[in-house]
Protein backbone atom coordinates (compact mmCIF):
# COMPACT_ATOMS: atom_id res chain seq x y z
CA UNK A 1 0.00 0.00 0.00
CA UNK A 2 2.75 2.55 1.22
CA UNK A 3 3.87 2.28 -2.82
CA UNK A 4 0.83 3.00 -4.41
CA UNK A 5 1.11 6.09 -1.91
CA UNK A 6 4.45 7.03 -3.20
CA UNK A 7 3.38 6.84 -6.93
CA UNK A 8 0.62 8.70 -6.53
CA UNK A 9 2.30 11.26 -4.55
CA UNK A 10 5.61 11.28 -7.07
CA UNK A 11 2.04 12.11 -10.00
CA UNK A 12 0.94 14.93 -8.21
CA UNK A 13 3.89 16.30 -7.28
CA UNK A 14 5.67 15.93 -11.01
CA UNK A 15 3.37 18.73 -12.33
CA UNK A 16 3.75 20.71 -9.29
CA UNK A 17 7.72 20.67 -10.08
CA UNK A 18 7.58 21.08 -13.50
CA UNK A 19 5.30 23.98 -13.52
CA UNK A 20 8.60 25.58 -11.38
CA UNK A 21 11.08 25.94 -13.97
CA UNK A 22 11.20 29.04 -15.31
CA UNK A 23 13.18 31.00 -18.08
CA UNK A 24 16.14 31.50 -15.36
CA UNK A 25 16.03 28.02 -14.81
CA UNK A 26 16.38 27.70 -19.18
CA UNK A 27 19.47 30.32 -19.42
CA UNK A 28 21.20 28.32 -16.41
CA UNK A 29 20.81 24.88 -18.10
CA UNK A 30 21.64 26.31 -21.33
CA UNK A 31 25.17 28.10 -19.93
CA UNK A 32 25.87 24.46 -18.63
CA UNK A 33 25.49 22.71 -21.27
CA UNK A 34 27.71 25.12 -23.23
CA UNK A 35 30.22 24.60 -21.27
CA UNK A 36 30.08 20.98 -21.24
CA UNK A 37 30.14 20.84 -24.90
CA UNK A 38 33.39 23.20 -24.82
CA UNK A 39 34.83 21.07 -22.35
CA UNK A 40 34.37 17.91 -24.95
CA UNK A 41 35.68 19.82 -27.93
CA UNK A 42 38.68 20.75 -26.10
CA UNK A 43 39.00 16.81 -24.83
CA UNK A 44 39.38 16.20 -28.90
CA UNK A 45 35.95 14.92 -28.49
CA UNK A 46 35.24 15.34 -32.05
CA UNK A 47 38.14 12.79 -32.71
CA UNK A 48 37.33 10.24 -30.08
CA UNK A 49 33.56 10.58 -29.14
CA UNK A 50 32.20 11.95 -32.34
CA UNK A 51 28.99 10.46 -32.26
CA UNK A 52 28.45 11.81 -28.24
CA UNK A 53 29.54 15.16 -29.25
CA UNK A 54 27.03 15.26 -32.16
CA UNK A 55 24.24 13.93 -30.05
CA UNK A 56 25.57 16.90 -27.10
CA UNK A 57 25.19 19.85 -30.57
CA UNK A 58 21.97 18.11 -31.77
CA UNK A 59 20.32 18.28 -28.03
CA UNK A 60 21.72 21.90 -27.39
CA UNK A 61 20.38 23.23 -30.69
CA UNK A 62 16.94 21.88 -29.61
CA UNK A 63 17.06 23.16 -26.13
CA UNK A 64 18.04 26.57 -27.60
CA UNK A 65 14.76 25.92 -30.16
CA UNK A 66 12.99 25.65 -26.99
CA UNK A 67 13.83 28.12 -25.58
CA UNK A 68 12.94 30.64 -28.19
CA UNK A 69 9.62 29.11 -27.80
CA UNK A 70 9.81 30.10 -24.55
CA UNK A 71 9.03 26.24 -23.52
CA UNK A 72 11.51 26.25 -20.54
CA UNK A 73 11.22 22.83 -19.29
CA UNK A 74 11.02 21.22 -22.61
CA UNK A 75 14.57 23.30 -23.11
CA UNK A 76 16.18 22.45 -19.49
CA UNK A 77 14.92 18.97 -20.32
CA UNK A 78 17.09 19.11 -23.90
CA UNK A 79 20.18 21.16 -22.24
CA UNK A 80 20.51 18.53 -19.40
CA UNK A 81 20.76 15.35 -22.19
CA UNK A 82 23.20 17.92 -23.82
CA UNK A 83 25.26 18.05 -21.27
CA UNK A 84 25.40 14.58 -20.21
CA UNK A 85 26.23 13.99 -23.52
CA UNK A 86 29.08 16.31 -23.58
CA UNK A 87 30.38 14.44 -20.16
CA UNK A 88 30.37 11.19 -21.88
CA UNK A 89 32.14 12.61 -24.69
CA UNK A 90 34.69 13.78 -22.77
CA UNK A 91 34.68 10.57 -20.57
CA UNK A 92 35.34 8.77 -23.64
CA UNK A 93 38.23 10.98 -25.00
CA UNK A 94 39.43 10.88 -21.92
CA UNK A 95 39.46 7.17 -21.68
CA UNK A 96 41.02 7.16 -25.57
CA UNK A 97 44.14 9.25 -24.20
CA UNK A 98 44.59 6.97 -20.68
CA UNK A 99 44.69 3.81 -23.10
CA UNK A 100 47.23 5.74 -25.66
CA UNK A 101 49.31 6.61 -23.11
CA UNK A 102 49.06 3.38 -21.17
CA UNK A 103 50.19 1.63 -24.46
CA UNK A 104 53.07 3.83 -24.90
CA UNK A 105 54.24 3.02 -21.71
CA UNK A 106 53.50 -0.76 -21.90
CA UNK A 107 55.61 -0.33 -25.13
CA UNK A 108 58.88 1.68 -23.60
CA UNK A 109 58.83 -0.97 -20.39
CA UNK A 110 58.99 -4.18 -22.66
CA UNK A 111 61.80 -2.47 -24.66
CA UNK A 112 63.89 -1.45 -21.69
CA UNK A 113 63.50 -5.19 -20.43
CA UNK A 114 64.23 -6.33 -23.81
CA UNK A 115 67.64 -4.07 -23.42
CA UNK A 116 67.93 -5.41 -20.23
CA UNK A 117 68.16 -8.95 -20.99
CA UNK A 118 70.25 -8.59 -23.55
CA UNK A 119 72.63 -6.47 -22.00
CA UNK A 120 72.50 -7.60 -18.27
CA UNK A 121 73.82 -10.48 -17.87
CA UNK A 122 77.52 -8.89 -18.94
CA UNK A 123 79.68 -7.21 -16.43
Amino acid sequence: MNAKFAAAALALALPLGAGAIDRKDAELALAEAGTSIEAAERADAAQYAATELDTAHDMYANAQAAYEHRAWTDSVFDSDNAKADANLASARSRQHRAEATTNELEATVRSLRDELGTTGGAP
